[in-house]
């Protein structure tokens, strides 16, 4: 599905981008729907505006540039300011010297460009016409190139500036220089003329100019919710014993509770016991009593009623 969706985007002709849609339906009529909803036409190579000489269609100068920024990012504004021009100071210095380093009549971009082409170009079959223009057959499909306008009717040599694989078998053919037919904004005098200018070094904030507007300040911390007395945190209640937590904070040994009754309020036995208790005491003591001495008829009997 991701090449399809590519092969629109890359489309230099609307008759190369209504057939990679085609393709595209043919594949998954839903993918097809939902590149349909994005409005492709704004962005396909077809329906660029000629003479911009730029075939990009994607964000990569974007992400290189967030990716460059990554570090500045995390500082405050003033010195993230700071910081983005150094880099832009440093990357143009770069390109400067390394645009009057080089020897060739284009940017490496062109020799890039032009090697990929090659390939394509020296398999066309070409036509000779008048007033300059010739028929560039390639894999069973023609297409009309004019040197002298600069034009390919597949329109990629107006979208990108530099000739086409149509075009550059035609310069092969008349045997010309293909740097010729190279748009100017990819010649190294151009290249040079981009970087020859940069970014000024600057002093210290402290020989900055001076203004009668107060000085920005870092604004103060948000105040914090106090809590309420007498109401304990819930990560208070559920706080467990940390592994790095010193042995000397030790909890407390929780204390034996001990039973007692509550209708004599002795210990050792609750109600429920209080009866049998009591009998079992006073039989242990009647025996105890009658051992040790002689026990009179009528005391007896007034034992037995109790």
């Amino acid at each position: 599905m991701k090449k399809y969706v590519w092969d629109i985007a890359w489309s230099y002709n609307e008759k190369d981008f209504e057939a990679n849609m085609i393709k595209l339906k043919n594949y998954s009529e839903i993918v097809w729907r939902d590149v349909v909803k994005s409005k492709p036409r704004n962005w396909c190579r077809a329906f660029y505006k000629q003479g911009n000489f730029c075939e990009d269609v994607e964000n990569n100068s974007v992400e290189s540039f967030n990716n460059s920024i990554l570090k500045a990012r995390n500082k405050a504004f003033v010195p993230m300011l700071e910081t983005i021009r150094r880099l832009a100071m440093v990357r143009i210095a770069r390109r400067s010297a390394e645009s009057h380093d080089h020897n060739g009549r284009c940017t490496p971009y062109v020799s890039k460009f032009l090697a990929k082409e090659f390939e394509k170009a020296s398999e066309c079959q070409i036509r000779r016409s008048t007033n300059d223009s010739y028929e560039a057959t390639l894999s069973g499909i023609s297409h009309r190139v004019s040197l002298t306008e600069r034009t390919c009717t597949c329109q990629k040599w107006k979208i990108c500036g530099i000739p086409c694989e149509h075009a550059y078998g035609v310069i092969i053919d008349r045997k010309f220089e293909v740097e010729d037919y190279v748009c100017f904004w990819f010649r190294t005098p151009m290249w040079r003329r981009n970087y020859t200018e940069g970014l000024v070094p600057q002093r210290g904030p402290a020989y900055w100019p001076s203004t009668n507007f107060p000085n920005v300040h870092r604004l103060p911390s948000p105040p914090q919710p106090r809590r309420k007395k007498g109401k304990e945190n819930k990560k208070d209640k559920k706080r467990k014993k940390r592994p790095n937590e010193s042995p000397s904070k030790k909890t407390p040994k929780k204390l034996k509770r001990i039973m007692h009754c509550g209708m004599c309020g002795e210990a050792g036995h609750n109600s429920r016991f209080h009866s049998k208790k009591k009998s079992s005491k006073q039989t242990f003591e009647l025996a105890q009593g009658t051992q040790g001495t002689q026990v009179e008829p009528s005391q007896g009997v007034m034992m037995s009623q109790r």
